[in-house]
């Protein structure tokens, strides 16, 4: 009976030393954020990913440290990364927290933010704008130019989720598993407590 208590126990404990250290990987990772970029704009798309630094609250183009977006427009599509394109986010109107992105297309400010091969060529690029200047107001995509049918662009208004992360579900699905494990060892050592009582 001994040595069955102590397995149970054993096991137990391994269960949350490989949480403990699945949980401090998580921390240790948490610098850059990776967002998940799905919009639909018209007739078009921009999907992809978009990388930031990890700060949480409002964000500079500094702040964004990488991004991989397919840009789809009528009849065409291009993608853009951070080694044929550059960044540009003026005002104060994209803000982010661990799990979300954001643009607030009813800024007071004249705010974009645009991932552009040539900035102010009205050519490749993604933008997504509080009011028409280097962009439309809205969100816009040119895989080819402004002037090409292929681009789109739709009015949008409030502050909208432009990135998503699904890490949050991921790590509850792994809480929720060694939760089992632990309970599951656990009630295995009750057991055997009721099995010694009784003899």
């Amino acid at each position: 009976m001994h040595l069955n208590l102590m397995t149970n126990r054993n096991g137990l404990v391994l269960s949350l030393a490989c949480l403990s250290m699945l949980l401090g990987v998580g921390v240790c990772q948490a610098d850059s954020i990776t967002y998940n970029v799905d919009q639909v704009i018209g007739s078009g798309s921009v999907v992809g990913t978009i990388t930031t630094d990890g700060t949480i609250g409002i964000l500079g183009a500094g702040d964004i440290t990488g991004w991989n977006l397919e840009l789809n427009g009528l009849g065409a599509s291009t993608n853009l990364t951070n080694s044929n394109s550059g960044v540009v986010d003026t005002g104060a109107d994209v803000t982010a927290t661990s799990t979300n992105l954001f643009f607030n297309f009813s800024g007071g400010d004249t705010s974009i933010l645009a991932f552009v091969v040539t900035r102010g060529a009205g050519t490749v690029y993604y933008c997504d704008a509080t009011s028409s200047g280097e962009c439309l107001q809205g969100a816009s995509v040119s895989p080819i130019s402004f002037s090409d049918p292929s681009f789109q662009n739709e009015a949008e208004s409030g502050n909208q989720i432009i990135g998503s992360t699904p890490l949050p579900s991921t790590w509850l699905m792994l809480l929720s598993g060694f939760v089992g494990l632990g309970f599951f060892a656990f009630r295995g050592t009750t057991k055997n407590f009721a099995a010694v009582a009784a003899a």
